[in-house]
Order: C-alpha cells, then structure tokens, then sequence
C-alpha cells in the first residue's frame, strides 16, 4: 500500500508538471501578423452599427476631452466596411474587443474615382487602445497647428520616455505603414480593466483601427497622398480557446519547485530502502576449531 501511494503521488505530480506544457503545445495561439487572404467572410456580411463606429480624428482628443459615444457591443461576428479617406485626414474605426475571440483585419486602399490621387493610394494602419487614440488626435491637432515635436527634441528623449509624448500602437506592435493593402490578427489575453477608475466610471475598455492618410510625427510613416481614397475593412471574428491564467503561474512555480521535490522524493526513497530491516535470514559463518 506504502508502494502504491508512493506511485500515485509520483504519477500525480508529473502529470501536474507536464499538462500544462501539452496544453500550450496543443491549443492553437493567434498569429500576430496574418496573409492577405485570412479574411473569410460571407457575402451578406456588411457594417452593423451595433458593433462598430466610425469617428473622426478631429472629434474631441487629450486636450478636449471626448463627447459621449454610444455603447457598442462586443464584437462577436464578423463585420465589413467602406471608409471614404479624405486628404491629410485620419478616421478610426471603434471597436469593444474581449477575450475569447481572435480578430483578423483586412485593409484595402482604392483611389476615390470622385478625387482620384495621381499616386499609389497608400496609408497606414494602426491598432490603438482608447489612451493612445487620444493622444493620436492631440498629435494631429498640434501638427495642424505647426507645434510639431521637432526630432532633434525626440532623440533627446529616452525611449523608455516617449510613450509619454508620442502615440504607441497597440502591443507596440500593430502599426503598418506605408500600406496599399496589409492584414493582421490579434487576440486579447483579458478585458485590460483597472481595478480603479480615478476619471469617472470604469467603462468597457475601446479600441480603435485608425486609417491614416497625413503625414503623422511617426518617422516610417506615409506621406498623405494628394487625393481621397476609399478604405476597405473586413474584420474575421472566430472563437478561441484561451488558457486559463493559472497555467502561467503553474508554468512558473513547477519548474522551481520541481528542483527541489523531485530531490526530496528521491531521497526518501532511497533512506527508506536502506533504512529498512532486510528479511532475509542472517546465517553465521561457524569458527572453525582449533
């Protein structure tokens, strides 16, 4: 019975070990950067206002504050939209994104046949949170009114530093510039609530696909091309399996633990062994006599 238990603990803790590896290896992640073909979408599938918003870049930003906006739902289906891109413009798109879901976007840039560009109608994309929106909008506005950040400040500033004073994409990562076309995915890992709200209530957080034809303060960034462009988006919406939170922290503790356990249990394995009464029966050598 002692055996048994021993084994069942031993199995128990290697399962514990191992299934969170397996489960990782097993659930299929999101890829960061799609192909230009991943949005699957029906035909019938158009914009529903229920789930997304169109706003402009000059409506509200940091400095004066936001008007109010509807509450969407979360975005759950899949959703298509055209987007008229006025010259040294930028809208967005509004979106409530939540776990359990993996987005892919799909843009296309077209040259508007009313006021066709004489160039490559190209933009860029960028993916922000509510925060970044805002200072995105306050970029424009001081850019429109000449009180650019000159770059010879921005090298000066650290880079640990510039989030402060420059827009950041979301993750650091989506933002695509320079774009006749581009797409890609991304999945959230949880709702990115605060425990507090300081500024009012602690609403759903939003997210905004900004569509981008000026020349922001970015330094890879597109130049606005001199004509209007018409901007397709498809956004694919499917269901994920997300793994727990605890499977992080499981993967963490284990391994460290493991190093010390798995010494323990070998230890008292072997003391009991050796500690043991052997059963078998001691013979003595008889002496032989002188």
């Amino acid at each position: 019975m002692r055996d048994f238990l021993k084994k069942f603990f031993a199995g128990g803790f290697s399962l514990g070990l191992m299934a969170p590896m397996l489960a990782i290896l097993l659930v299929s992640t999101t890829p960061v950067v799609a192909s230009g073909n991943d949005c699957n979408l029906a035909p019938d599938v158009g914009f529903n206002a229920a789930y997304a918003e169109v706003v402009e870049v000059e409506e509200g930003g940091f400095w004066w504050g936001n008007a109010p906006r509807n509450d969407l739902s979360p975005l759950i289906s899949d959703l298509y939209v055209e987007i008229e891109l006025q010259e040294n413009y930028a809208e967005a798109l509004r979106l409530e994104l939540i776990p359990g879901y993996s987005y892919t976007f799909c843009i296309e840039f077209h040259s508007d046949p009313d006021n066709p560009p004489t160039n490559d109608p190209k933009g860029d994309v960028y993916l922000f949170t509510s925060a970044n929106w805002d200072r995105y909008q306050s970029d424009y506005q001081m850019v429109s009114e000449g009180w650019q950040t000159p770059e010879e400040v921005m090298d000066m500033i650290p880079v640990e530093w510039r989030d402060m004073v420059v827009f950041l994409p979301f993750r650091d990562t989506h933002a695509y510039e320079g774009k006749r076309s581009t797409s890609f995915s991304t999945a959230l890992d949880n709702d990115n609530k605060a425990f507090i709200s300081w500024f009012g209530d602690n609403s759903d957080p939003e997210y905004f696909l900004a569509l981008d034809n000026w020349n922001n303060t970015r330094p890879n960034d597109a130049v606005s091309v001199d004509g209007d462009m018409i901007v397709q988006v498809w956004i694919d919406v499917e269901e994920r399996l997300t793994l727990p939170r605890f499977t992080a922290y499981i993967m963490v503790g284990l391994l460290p633990l493991s190093c010390v356990i798995v010494p323990m249990l070998l230890h008292s394995k072997y003391h009991s062994t050796g500690a043991g009464e052997s059963s078998e029966k001691q013979e003595l050598v008889p002496l032989l006599e002188q």
